[in-house]
């Protein structure tokens, strides 16, 4: 196979040479046409699994999501198809080698090299996390390290949706079955919080060099997942930090409740041992590193030692000869080196107050606010970060701000971040809806809003308005959610009444504006198609009414983070008009019928002598000017019109 493939163009890539070959296909190196990108491409081996058509509907789907993911520590997916019937996917092309690989070498990894892996790890975790993906196979086969030391995440399930191999094999089943969570075990629902139970038993095992749980089979392997209590990884290890300890028994909670919220808390956790395994280190060397001479500053701070007075007294009462005192240059004096020291301390607290000290209220504040001010879903999660603005101010001046106008600003500014942390979950809602790994909310609160962004994409405007006005009520942050969706809604009634206003001027004029916005306003091309969709409901072209207002849709939801993340109240607003006018689904489509209502149309406006004539037929040129078929009639209705159109 590899020598009728070498040279052979599948899509946008070109097979080079063949990498590898195993049980369920081959790896070629493949070619990107246009950038010139390698890649590992998989082919699939033809089978009756792979026959099944919902398992390769299953495998594109997914395949769809994970093109979305875009992280340096993520192995990216950049594309899928089918050559001759066999599916296919290509990946980014990873020197290296396979984490299990460098542990079957070096038998364990030291804990300083474990914490900056998994801090990559938790990294690429919190980034698909935030866009509705779920490993669900953690373990070091799947985790490769390039020369350069990057961790790169890969195996999001592609493979293992098209595996023949099922999990009642014992060899697969022990190996997989190690890091699974308890829920995955009991066949419940899934969510972030499985992929931080197998973290935690991956970093067990790069630690120790073995697996928490020893089985020899699925079955006992998913017991000790849910009723055994995990080791201490110090247990087999002494080295290991005791605040390592308790975070990977933290990640191997049974209950998913109890785990860490989420990525970022283990990642900032893994930094904190860092940084506290540092300070010891430094602490100790500079007590083994002391000089000798420093040490007699201990006599004259009350320790035992003699000093060379003591040694000349004591000869004087023997009835010794005095010896000629040897004069002690003043630098070497016991007081100038105690006044020394003060000095070096007073100046060591000193620094390490102005380095560690809190910034003051009012620049955490500013600093809050140019967060506010660029509002991308990055400055969003920087600005609730643990050591973020936000939070360095609640900890620091919270009780001392409480009624200052820097108090007042950042409070409202950890209210927005948590609001737009909400619409993140919403945002995320909307885009795996319907996919098998779809988000689920996390609070009952949350399924009520995740119901109500569910009526606004369905057009049905009245009961979502419903829905947020008692959602509004049940508190931070969901209520200032509520307020930013009302708003929008009631936006959306003013819009409604804009067109109806637009159209009457229309007819009081005889002239119909191609649209309501300038033309270098980024919406001006959408928000005119939505006005060609009013004007051919006004003309009774229903079917194509609908295609503008489905054509407008999709335009809006190419850009999900503009509509909950960094919304543009028109954008919302005309996306919510659109919904609703296609509430009740697509109606029919009759060619024939479209011709008809534009000759009639033209029919009954005559010599286009009245103004309405005029408006009229102003529409018909808007509205039909770019459909296939009517070209003609266009082009004649223009000659007939006696006054150019315009905005």
């Amino acid at each position: 196979m590899a020598d009728k493939l070498e040279g052979t163009t599948l899509g946008p890539f070109t097979i080079q040479r063949q990498l590898g070959a195993g049980a369920m296909g081959v790896v070629w190196l493949a070619r990107h046409n246009d950038s010139g990108i390698k890649v590992a491409l998989k082919m699939m081996n033809a089978g009756a699994a792979l026959a099944n058509p919902a398992t390769l509907a299953r495998f594109e789907r997914e395949a769809g999501i994970l093109k979305q993911l875009k992280h340096p520590n993520i192995v990216r997916l950049f594309g899928v198809g089918r050559h001759k019937g066999q599916p296919y996917y290509a990946m980014e092309r990873v020197t290296g080698e396979a984490l299990s690989e460098r542990l079957e070498r070096r038998g364990r990894l030291g804990w300083q090299e474990v914490i900056e892996l998994g801090k990559q790890l938790c990294s690429a975790l919190k980034h698909a996390h935030d866009q509705g993906v779920v490993h669900r196979d953690l373990k070091p086969s799947n985790l490769m390290i390039t020369p350069e030391g990057v961790l790169k995440l890969a195996d999001f399930g592609i493979a293992k949706d098209l595996d023949m191999t099922q999990l009642t094999s014992a060899h697969c089943a022990v190996g997989t079955a190690a890091y699974m969570a308890p829920e995955q075990c009991k066949a419940q629902t899934i969510d972030p919080r499985t992929d931080l139970y197998s973290l935690g038993v991956v970093l067990f095992e790069l630690l120790t060099g073995k697996k928490p749980f020893q089985a020899q089979s699925s079955v006992e392997m998913f017991r000790m997942h849910l009723e055994q209590k995990p080791p201490r990884a110090s247990s087999v290890v002494l080295d290991v930090p005791v605040w390592f300890d308790t975070l990977i028994l933290h990640l191997m909670e049974k209950e998913p409740d109890h785990r860490p919220p989420h990525a970022d808390v283990v990642r900032e956790s893994l930094e904190q041992i860092e940084q506290k395994m540092h300070a010891m280190e430094s602490a100790g060397v500079q007590v083994a590193g002391a000089k000798r001479k420093d040490r007699g500053v201990q006599a004259l701070m009350g320790g035992t030692r003699p000093d060379a007075g003591d040694k000349e007294t004591a000869r004087l009462l023997r009835g010794g000869r005095s010896r000629k005192k040897k004069k002690i240059p003043f630098y070497e004096r016991g007081w100038f080196v105690i006044a020394g020291l003060v000095v070096m301390l007073g100046l060591g607290v000193g620094g390490l107050w102005y380095l560690f000290s809190p910034p003051s209220a009012e620049t955490l504040a500013n600093e809050a606010e140019l967060l506010v001010k660029r509002g991308t879903l990055d400055d969003v999660e920087e600005a609730l970060r643990e050591d973020g603005p936000v939070q360095t101010f609640l900890r620091h001046h919270a009780d001392s701000s409480q009624d200052t106008p820097a108090g007042k600003r950042i409070r409202d500014i950890d209210s927005w971040a948590r609001a737009m942390d909400a619409q993140r979950i919403l945002r995320n809602h909307s885009r795996t809806r319907g996919n098998k790994l779809k988000v689920e909310p996390s609070s009952e609160t949350a399924a009520k809003a995740f119901a109500a962004v569910d009526r606004e994409d369905e057009g049905k405007l009245v009961e979502a308005a419903a829905d947020w006005q008692a959602i509004s009520a049940e508190g931070a942050p969901w209520d200032r959610v509520a307020a930013f969706h009302l708003a929008d809604l009631k936006l959306t009634d003013g819009l409604r009444a804009e067109y109806e206003k637009r159209w009457k001027t229309a007819i009081e004029t005889g002239r119909v504006p191609s649209g309501g916005l300038p033309e270098r306003n980024v919406l001006a091309r959408v928000e005119s198609q939505v006005w060609r969709g009013v004007m051919a409901g006004y003309l009774g072209d229903t079917a194509l009414a609908y295609h503008f207002f489905e054509d407008a849709k999709k335009t809006f939801l190419m850009d999900l983070d503009a509509q909950f993340i960094q919304p543009d109240r028109l954008a919302r607003s005309l996306y919510l008009f659109c919904a609703e006018a296609n509430r009740l689904g697509a109606p029919k489509d009759e060619p024939e019928k479209r011709q008809a209502i534009f000759d009639s149309m033209v029919a009954q406006s005559g010599s286009a002598v009245s103004l309405l004539d005029r408006a009229r037929l102003g529409a018909l040129v808007l509205v039909y000017e770019n459909e296939k078929g009517f070209e003609d009639r266009v082009k004649a209705l223009r000659e007939k019109l006696p006054a150019p159109q315009g905005k």
